[in-house]
């Protein structure tokens, strides 16, 4: 593909993600994407054929932006506590940047599998990192530094932590009643909290110990 070609591709996935997943804007369509990318909408039919086929590839491109550096971190050899440190702060903000791709993800998700389109053993397996964090997790709680349960419940509280309040932002803002500048200023504050959660202070762990 010439160079042009893939220059005006990789700008119309670009602007997508933008629109999709920045602004959210579930609703717009191709040429809304054009208009904004500033091409013609003829060039994304002739790239794409379709807005289901260009969001598609716009949240594959977005989720490989996600654990691009993640996935470094999670397979370092840094210590399990400044791991998770810069795990939670690299996601964070990346939530950030996309606030609407898990909601994306999570409807993209549901409607193939209402649809049947995922074939019998076509889910992909546990990325290597994951796997070797859980695996991390594991070797923390029999050390006595985190209570013993199944690690995948950690990892779950981690997501938790950092994704409920993005995707119910427009909730919460109306039930706490904050403006969208506080709302950010919280949202920069959850990476110290959800740390302070997920780790006891040393007097707490010790005293855990004691208690086994």
């Amino acid at each position: 593909m010439p160079i042009k070609d893939c220059q005006t591709k990789k700008l119309i996935i670009e602007t997508a993600m933008k629109v999709f997943f920045a602004e959210g804007r579930i609703y717009a369509t191709t040429q809304n994407i054009a208009d904004e990318a500033g091409v013609n909408r003829t060039l994304i039919n002739y790239y794409f054929r379709s807005k289901k086929s260009l969001l598609a590839i716009a949240i594959k491109t977005t989720r490989k932006e996600f654990i691009r550096n993640s996935d470094l971190i999670l397979s370092s050899d840094l210590p399990f506590k400044e791991k998770t440190e810069r795990f939670i702060d690299d996601f964070m903000n990346n939530l950030l940047k996309y606030p609407y791709l898990e909601s994306f993800v999570t409807a993209d998700l549901i409607q193939r599998r209402l649809m049947k389109n995922a074939a019998a053993g076509s889910i992909e397996k546990q990325p290597a990192p994951i796997k070797q964090y859980l695996e991390k997790i594991s070797e923390e709680m029999e050390a006595g530094n985190m209570p013993k349960n199944n690690p995948v419940h950690f990892m779950m509280n981690i997501f938790s932590l950092m994704i409920y309040p993005i995707i119910m932002k427009p909730l919460q803002m109306s039930i706490l009643n904050l403006s969208e500048t506080e709302y950010q200023k919280i949202l920069y504050e959850r990476k110290k909290v959800i740390l302070e959660l997920l780790f006891s202070s040393e007097d707490a762990k010790e005293k855990f110990k004691n208690q086994n």
